[in-house]
């Protein structure tokens, strides 16, 4: 779906628009890791996660789920110097993206967004979830079922709704990072290095 769109960016080193990104922006993630790889297979995308970035006093901070913390805040500079405490940057691609709704959003909307995502700070990752994905590709009759545990893509649509903005999903109420990702709202920007 969205892999055309990402092809033949620009490559950036993050310090060089560090300055440029806003509270809002995406990272869009293609790792190499095996729960990316397999995350990547199911949904026949590229894109493995998603965060949500934004500014906080002088530093780029991101928003995400993950499997091994759940709900978290953490420096962006983390996955390009010290991904999971590991001394090395992130294993994979990353890709800046912009929805076009947020470039303007009035500062109650997007004080609404970061505030959903600070609430849920702590969930735990819905590995559940993961589990109903995987499934529902053999027997295809699977739908996913709200809780308040969240895989990346639906901590992200969570946060976004509460600027008024939402995601398409797979029909069946599953939304993957590869959904966000082709929105014909959300624009890549750069491909991201160390």
């Amino acid at each position: 779906m969205s892999a055309n769109r990402y092809v033949n960016l620009t490559v950036k080193n993050y310090l060089s628009v560090r300055n440029d990104i806003q509270t809002g922006d995406l990272l869009l993630c293609s790792g190499s890791y095996p729960v990316s790889k397999i995350i990547q297979n199911v949904s026949k995308s590229q894109f493995s996660h998603v965060a949500l970035l934004f500014r906080w006093m002088d530093r780029i901070m991101m928003l995400e789920s993950v499997e091994s913390y759940g709900v978290r805040i953490v420096p962006l500079s983390h996955y390009f110097q010290d991904y999971r405490n590991s001394g090395h940057p992130y294993k994979g691609k990353l890709y800046l993206a912009r929805h076009s709704l947020t470039k303007n959003l009035d500062e109650s909307k997007r004080n609404a967004m970061l505030r959903r995502g600070a609430d849920l700070t702590g969930k735990l990752y819905d590995i559940e979830e993961i589990l109903k994905i995987l499934a529902s590709v053999v027997i295809g009759d699977l739908e996913s079922i709200p809780n308040d545990k969240y895989i990346c893509s639906e901590f992200i649509q969570e946060c976004f709704q509460k600027a008024g903005i939402s995601f398409s999903d797979d029909g069946r109420g599953f939304i993957y990072p590869e959904h966000i990702a082709s929105d014909p709202a959300v624009q890549p920007l750069y491909k991201l290095i160390p």
